[in-house]
């Protein structure tokens, strides 16, 4: 299907009723290029929360990961309450975020609004808010609607609010490289005060002068008339195809009916895609969307529905990432090789993968306090075992510095560096001597109790300030 041209013809007739001059329609772009995800940190789990308590260490360093397995656009959800309760903290983290991004070669599109799952409690605007536990057994448990049902009703009363909301977002990125696109809604209803807001806030950006392009998705793209561009969702398993190369899929891939490698193989340069999502985390959309609040699933499936990578950033699946990357780009990755243990012995092996960094922190709910639920590992009793090697920049000493709540031990070259057998959140440190040009073989064994999991492996020596541990080596088939 090609893009429908009276799409641009009914925007631009909103504006000439409204007595105001048609805006300027930016010329099609190709989107092929775009192998993007949806953005969530694993901490959170809504997209309120992932702005009302940013942290920017976690925004950080799954944005790196990310960018190591090939996402070069991400699709970020903003919400309204959040604005409203926080707008100068709400700009200053989307800069914040945004200048991560980029550091790390990311695209960024923004999102305003959503229709889809729960509605936001008006006791999200206070200070004192403490966001929900997901649901276990339930798809995207905690989810929220933005701007809500509320705020719909009562449209005349929010206008002035929302025209700032968006404005304010869009004023101080207009013509920002690193936003790749504005998105008003995602899959909007078809209520009256739906499509009122769609096409008031689509005049809101275009008043700004935004140079950006303009959409808005739904599954038969019911925000068409509102967009520059033709964009959609497909999760069928037939991968179908809307339009050409200036069209955009902004959602795709469930394992009930596709994969990451049927996503590569189909879309990657015939149209771009963006899936749900990178992380496997808070947000629970590793459950099917037939697992609701009237029918949760008792047990953490085998497959997770959606989502890439898991919070210590190993894949579900090596294909995945193979897939992602491709053959070649795959075989030049730099990568720790990851076995995972049921016990804290390194005696029942539930599964082995690749891991960019040894950087990560977990909590203590059911699922998402292990660091993969689908393989069977537990949230409490495990260990974890790295190996590959690094690479000396410059010859001299270099500091290991382990931040660990329970047991780790780091041997580098065969010899014990760090070696931290207490219990509790600690940081143990050791020193070697390196030669510069030279690889050094390294192996690190993490045993972990109970309570939250982290462990954070950095090194610093000649010239090297103190920063994650990157191996040199590339994956090694077990």
């Amino acid at each position: 299907m090609k893009f429908p041209a009276g799409c641009f013809f009914i925007a631009s007739l909103c504006f000439i009723c409204a007595g105001r001059a048609a805006p300027a329609v930016p010329e099609p772009r190709d989107w092929t290029w775009v192998q993007g995800a949806v953005f969530v940190p694993t901490n959170a789990v809504n997209e309120a929360q992932q702005w009302d308590e940013y942290d920017p260490a976690i925004n950080d360093r799954e944005l790196r990961n990310a960018s190591v397995y090939g996402i070069n656009v991400v699709r970020v959800y903003l919400h309204y309450y959040v604005y409203l309760k926080k707008k100068d903290a709400l700009l200053a983290n989307i800069e914040d975020f945004l200048t991560r991004a980029d550091k790390y070669k990311i695209k960024t599109e923004l999102i305003f609004f959503d229709d889809c799952w729960n509605q936001p409690p008006e006791e999200l605007l206070r200070a004192d808010y403490r966001y929900p536990a997901p649901l276990q057994g339930v798809h995207n448990s905690q989810w929220l609607v933005s701007p809500g049902e509320v705020v719909r009703q009562h449209y005349d009363q929010h206008k002035s609010r929302l025209k700032s909301y968006v404005q304010d977002i869009v004023n101080a990125h207009k013509a920002d490289p690193r936003i790749v696109f504005w998105e008003i809604y995602n899959e909007p209803n078809q209520s009256p005060e739906t499509i009122r807001l769609g096409k008031d806030a689509y005049g809101w950006i275009k008043e700004t002068g935004s140079v950006i392009p303009v959409t808005a998705t739904g599954r038969e793209y019911s925000g068409g008339q509102y967009s520059d561009f033709y964009s959609w969702h497909e999760y069928d398993g037939s991968y179908k195809i809307s339009g050409d190369a200036h069209a955009l899929c902004t959602e795709c891939m469930n394992r009930q009916g596709q994969t990451v490698p049927g996503i590569v193989e189909h879309y990657k340069g015939r149209t771009g895609f963006i899936m749900w999502e990178f992380g496997i985390g808070r947000d629970n959309c590793r459950f099917s969307w037939d697992e609701k609040r009237e029918k949760p699933r008792a047990t953490e499936a085998t497959t997770p529905f959606h989502g890439v990578v898991y919070p210590d950033g190993h894949p579900w699946a090596l294909a995945d990432a193979q897939a992602l990357l491709g053959p070649d780009g795959f075989a030049r990755a730099h990568f720790f090789n990851v076995n995972y243990y049921k016990d804290e012995g390194f005696g029942i092996l539930a599964k082995s993968s690749v891991t960019p960094f040894i950087d990560f922190d977990l909590g203590d709910e059911t699922g998402t306090g292990s660091p993969d639920a689908s393989a069977g590992v537990p949230k409490d009793h495990f260990s974890v075992r790295y190996s590959g090697t690094v690479l000396a920049p410059a010859s001299g000493s270099y500091t290991f510095t382990a931040d660990c709540d329970n047991q780790v031990e780091v041997i580098v070259f065969g010899q014990p560096v760090v070696t931290k057998k207490t219990p509790g959140r600690s940081v143990a440190t050791g020193a070697i001597k390196l030669e510069a040009g030279r690889t050094y073989s390294i192996e690190v064994r993490y045993v972990h109790a109970t309570g939250d999991s982290s462990l954070h492996l950095n090194w610093s020596g000649p010239g090297l300030a103190s920063t994650a541990v990157e191996p040199s080596s590339h994956y090694i088939a077990q």
